[in-house]
């Protein structure tokens, strides 16, 4: 088992490649802190039972693994049953544009005792115009920088992401950095090197919490997945406390890098 104190956490998204009860429990001790149920991996039943098996497989090992419900819009009212048959520690909302329907996720869940952290997935542009009225509304906020690239030039992504981390950092909320973060792991055994650079500067940059989606979710190497992701956030969060830049401002001694 990898134990690692990392204040970084991992969302891992579900699906065929992860649902058995043995790649659960591996995910659990390489260091997966959040599962992630999206509804086009599986039917609302479906992932109720893989849960059910989740928490299962945590409790085995003593630990607890916290359950995300991604709501589509498609399919909305089945994901919020979900949530709330199997309180759920949080519910993301995809393609917000105002923050009323936050607002209006918060009565339903309320109504039903659910105290599940609401997420708004910033993928829209109205999301981003709205931005300061959202996040008064969420608890929580994603970049998801897919399809939100589908939305403005590819080449302003990096730089509304570092936006959107400072704003929550100085707020109070938490966010979490999504999308292609070692996509190349699906077929292969290990990221390339400008993956690994990305997720080292989302935590740099001061994310909360770094998901991988398709890359456990269908991917060939979802264990390993998560076993190079909490490495490089490990790292990263070490350099960060002794301070990244400073390394480079030291005189007349041998840089060590790490090694």
């Amino acid at each position: 088992m990898i134990v690692q104190n990392r204040k970084t956490k991992i969302i891992c998204t579900i699906g065929p490649a992860s649902r058995d009860c043995s790649t659960l429990s591996q995910l659990i001790q390489t260091g997966a802190d959040i599962f992630r149920f999206n509804l086009k991996y599986n039917t609302p039943a479906g992932h109720g039972q893989i849960i059910d098996k989740a928490r299962d497989e945590a409790k085995k090992l003593g630990r607890k693994i916290k359950i995300l419900v991604d709501l589509p819009n498609s399919s909305f009212q089945k994901g919020i049953d979900l949530a709330i048959r199997k309180k759920a520690d949080y519910i993301a909302l995809s393609h917000v544009m105002q923050a009323e329907e936050a607002f209006k996720v918060r009565q339903i869940i309320s109504k039903a005792k659910l105290s599940a952290s609401i997420i708004a997935k910033i993928e829209t542009r109205e999301s981003l115009v709205n931005f300061s009225e959202i996040l008064n509304e969420v608890d929580d906020v994603m970049v998801a920088r897919g399809d939100l690239g589908e939305v403005i030039p590819i080449e302003k992504i990096p730089f509304v992401q570092k936006e959107l981390i400072q704003v929550c950092n100085k707020s109070g909320k938490m966010i979490i950095v999504a999308t292609e973060m070692l996509l190349s792991m699906i077929s292969n055994k290990e990221p390339s090197r400008a993956e690994v650079s990305d997720v080292a500067n989302a935590v740099l940059e001061g994310s909360n919490m770094v998901m991988l989606s398709e890359e456990t979710a269908i991917g060939r190497y979802p264990v390993e997945s998560i076993r190079i992701m909490s490495k490089v956030i490990f790292e990263a969060e070490s350099w960060k406390k002794l301070g990244h830049l400073e390394i480079f401002m030291i005189k007349d001694e041998k840089f060590k890098f790490g090694l």
